[in-house]
């Protein structure tokens, strides 16, 4: 029986096999340039040099006034010298309004710089609270982190605020790293002259930095908040006094805000998980590839690396023929590229479980309780690695033997409540904007208040009238959860 059948056959599955290599690599690099052009956008669009048109000037403000008919929230304008923190305030009807929405009013996940809507727009107020983003790239209210550095503390004092009406100087004091619920410091309604003086007192005691300015009760504090990963809840907190006068910029012109990103390299942010799959998938191309190519030239003399003159020729040619013909390079056998291409799809299949077993994996939502962000049947690809587990993650946890999808809504430390169907997190009524039933205790469930015990964290499913977490079987452990959801493929898309 002919083999060039069996030998077709080899050659055809070798080829799908680099075919699917290719395409899947291929997919991996569109989308990791997609991520990659989605983020330099979004930070194209939340960089102060987006809005640098409408920046008021005391001498002129037709700009600003542009932005405002865009978007009347815009008030005013905040500027911190020496860094990127060069942006139009807003203020809306609560402080969730723009925290995804930017200044001209469309979504964007980088939001807007905002005072808080309990104080007044003429930064009348004792403690005036102004939020932002903590991005890379010293975007929005990035730059804060720098000011941790003693150096940058000790030379960046300054900025300006206008309030649509007037301008102010701002003069920078301390330096806090509080929590989110801390309501002794968010507090913009201060009027009792003993609670400044506690204020006070908190802040020199506990400021990562400060400077003596003779701040006093009769002052008006400016506080520049933003979040911060070296803490759960954790915020940074710049803070300034206001000042009658404007201070000079003696940055102009040479914009001194570095940034806190890492991704400096061509200015391209890029995912380190997107990073990792391309390169790991670019390695095991180019081991097919070359594996292919050794195939393939195994049956070719190579070819003198120079010139030989017409003598060298012909004792070279002699001497081959001498040759014992057993040491003559023979053909592949069957078996042989058979082994050839077994081992191939081999090692693909061992990058691939490696990925899903270390890096991803991939499981079916079994139940209901996360409609509607997630419908039963759908497939949810999670990650194994990455940052600690945070509140608002969505994770995949082990229950009953079996992966469950829940949102976390509280971690160590955090006091969980249930109260007239409402979520209490450390005192706060939590403003759930994606959660559209009540939130209520169940009668065989376990009984609040609760404190989140160390290395556990508390969940709940979006669907909160039938789902079964954490109000039923309590806290979750760390070492229960598989990973944080990625993705989700819709059944409705399959």
């Amino acid at each position: 029986m002919s083999q060039k059948t069996p030998r077709a056959m080899i050659k055809m599955v070798e080829k799908i096999v680099d075919l699917t290599v290719l395409l899947l690599l291929l997919a991996v690099l569109l989308y990791g340039g997609y991520s990659m052009w989605d983020t330099n956008r979004m930070y194209s669009f939340a960089s102060s040099t987006a809005y640098a048109a409408y920046r008021p000037s005391r001498e002129e403000e037709l700009g600003f006034e542009q932005l405002q008919a865009i978007n009347p929230n815009v008030f005013g304008w905040l500027t911190v010298y020496g860094t990127n923190i060069d942006y139009p305030l807003l203020q809306g009807e609560d402080n969730q309004r723009y925290v995804y929405t930017n200044a001209r009013g469309e979504p964007a996940m980088s939001g807007a710089i905002f005072l808080d809507f309990r104080n007044n727009l003429d930064f009348t107020d004792f403690n005036n609270i102004i939020y932002g983003h903590d991005m890379a790239r010293g975007a929005m209210f990035g730059d804060i982190a720098n000011f941790v550095e003693e150096y940058y503390f000790d030379t960046h004092r300054f900025g300006m605020v206008f309030t649509g009406e007037e301008y102010y100087g701002l003069e920078i004091f301390a330096l806090l790293l509080v929590d989110a619920h801390d309501f002794e410091i968010y507090n913009p309604t201060m009027t009792d002259t003993n609670i400044k003086e506690e204020f006070f007192e908190r802040i020199f005691s506990e400021a990562i930095h400060q400077r003596d300015i003779n701040v006093t009760t009769n002052d008006r504090i400016v506080m520049l908040s933003t979040c911060t990963p070296t803490a759960t809840n954790g915020r940074h907190i710049l803070l300034a006094r206001l000042m009658d006068e404007i201070p000079e910029d003696v940055f102009t012109g040479d914009q001194a805000g570095s940034g806190t990103g890492v991704d400096t390299l061509l200015g391209l942010d890029i995912n380190p998980l997107v990073l990792g799959i391309i390169s790991l998938l670019m390695i095991v191309a180019t081991v097919a590839t070359t594996l292919s190519i050794a195939k393939k030239n195994k049956n070719k003399n190579k070819k003198p690396a120079v010139s030989l003159s017409i003598e060298d020729e012909l004792v070279a040619a002699i001497a081959k023929e001498e040759e014992p013909k057993n040491k003559q390079k023979k053909p592949l056998t069957l078996l042989e590229e058979f082994l050839f291409l077994f081992g191939k799809i081999a090692m693909i299949s061992i990058v691939i479980a490696l990925l899903f077993v270390f890096v991803f994996g991939v499981t079916q939502v079994n139940d209901a309780t996360m409609a509607p962000a997630m419908q039963e049947g759908d497939l949810v690809f999670f990650q194994r690695i990455g940052q600690g587990i945070i509140a608002t993650d969505t994770i995949v946890v082990r229950y009953d033997g079996q992966p469950k999808v829940r949102r976390v809504v509280a971690v160590a430390g955090d006091t969980v409540d249930i109260i007239e169907d409402s979520l209490i997190i450390n005192n706060l009524l939590q403003q759930e904007l994606n959660i559209f039933e009540e939130t209520t205790q169940f009668v065989e469930g376990i009984s609040f208040p609760l404190v989140v015990p160390e290395g556990e964290v508390f969940v709940l499913g979006d669907s909160r009238g039938r789902a079964r977490d954490s109000r039923i079987y309590g806290t979750v452990r760390i070492d229960d959860i598989l990973g944080n959801v990625v993705t989700v493929i819709r059944r409705r898309n399959l």
